[in-house]
């Protein structure tokens, strides 16, 4: 296994500790998970270079990158819903969205189908990833007892609404990467219906 790809089976593994620390530890240690949380996204960014730098790029690592992205921002989402810090439904519309688009790349590239990727969608990553990155942030300022109009900002954050407005922009950034990611693979989702209904016709 290449050393990138090994970086990202690291950033798979943190993800049920990162989970673990933000919805399952009481108190929350959102200091730890913080920090789970910067090493996995760093490990996102050096295993990319190091991968298209050195020339290993392999299939498998094609494959477990976006996949690895996927399962660190929805652990999240899942967390800060258990939490009470955002709506079950805004989550459940982002983690159907990754299963569905997974499901369908997995499908489309193991019969040679070429799919292809869009700005937008690296637009929804940023925006998830700031996302999580605020809210990690305006907790550990809550939990802060050293300086109070930093505890006090971290209660704003959550108190005023912002936290719902900005996870709801996210949500609608979210359903619109998937729409546009169908329309421009358009042809891919309509060979493989042809290819599943085909298959069911056969087994009958």
């Amino acid at each position: 296994m290449k050393l990138p790809t090994q970086l990202t089976v690291l950033r798979i593994v943190l993800v049920p500790v990162f989970f673990i620390l933000v919805a399952i530890v009481r108190p929350a240690e959102t200091a730890w998970a913080t920090v789970v949380f910067i090493v996995a996204a760093a490990s996102d960014w050096w295993d990319g270079y190091m991968a298209r730098k050195m020339g290993l790029v392999t299939s498998l690592g094609a494959f477990l990158d976006p996949l690895a992205d996927k399962l660190l921002t929805s652990a999240a989402f899942i967390a800060f819903a258990w939490n009470g810090i955002v709506p079950w439904w805004m989550v459940a519309v982002i983690v159907a969205r990754d299963l569905f688009l997974t499901v369908l790349r997995r499908s489309a590239d193991t019969i040679g189908l070429p799919v292809k990727t869009s700005y937008f969608a690296k637009v929804k990553t940023f925006a998830q990833m700031t996302f999580i990155v605020l809210v990690l942030a305006s907790s550990l300022a809550t939990a802060s007892t050293g300086v109070r109009s930093i505890a006090a900002l971290g209660r704003e954050f959550f108190e005023s609404g912002a936290v719902l407005w900005l996870m709801g922009l996210v949500t609608l950034l979210t359903f619109t990467s998937a729409v546009l990611y169908v329309y421009d693979n358009w042809p891919v989702v309509r060979g493989l219906r042809t290819l599943f209904r085909r298959a069911g016709q056969e087994s009958i």
